[in-house]
């Protein structure tokens, strides 16, 4: 069976674009890249930090599941050199990031994984470029589109398009 899902790509270290787009290449041998909105240059979410973001959302066909998709973005990050040293819930710069905000319209609660992705309806730089790709994506535990939820967001961040 395949699924759809959206995945938030993000790095503030190093050559950002290079590290998103070597994301890409290990994603596309878990799924089928169906999609991939525009890069977009943000500031730091949730701390504070000299280097900002570059952030992009990739729609997949998988035919994994959401745990072992997790898991394996979890080997992607390892691979390419992020560390988790703070606590769980701190926020710190990261070569890279890969966050399941959707698959299919699963709603999942548990201590490694929610879908959707708990704090995307206070990130615009998740919004800001899912509603690009998806802008009529209904969530299922809010009820609402993407870009209803984007226009509803109480996020002041900074969120441009990326220009070279």
């Amino acid at each position: 069976m395949h699924h759809i899902c959206y995945v938030s790509v993000g790095s503030n270290m190093g050559n950002k674009i290079l590290n998103c787009q070597t994301a890409f290449q290990h994603i596309g041998h878990l799924a089928d890249i169906q999609d991939v909105s525009s890069f977009y240059h943000t500031e730091p979410w949730g701390y504070i930090d000299k280097s900002d973001y570059i952030n992009v959302v990739l729609k997949l066909r998988t035919s994994i599941t959401p745990h072992k998709l997790l898991h394996e973005f979890k080997k992607i990050e390892k691979l390419m050199g992020r560390s988790y040293s703070r606590s769980i819930g701190e926020y710190e710069a990261r070569i890279i990031d890969l966050d399941i905000l959707f698959f299919d319209n699963f709603i999942i609660d548990n201590d490694n994984l929610c879908i959707p992705h708990p704090r995307l309806y206070f990130r615009n730089f998740v919004l800001k470029p899912l509603s690009e790709i998806a802008p009529g994506l209904i969530c299922p535990l809010k009820n609402k589109s993407i870009l209803k939820i984007l226009e509803d967001s109480s996020d002041d961040s900074v969120v441009n398009l990326y220009t070279h």
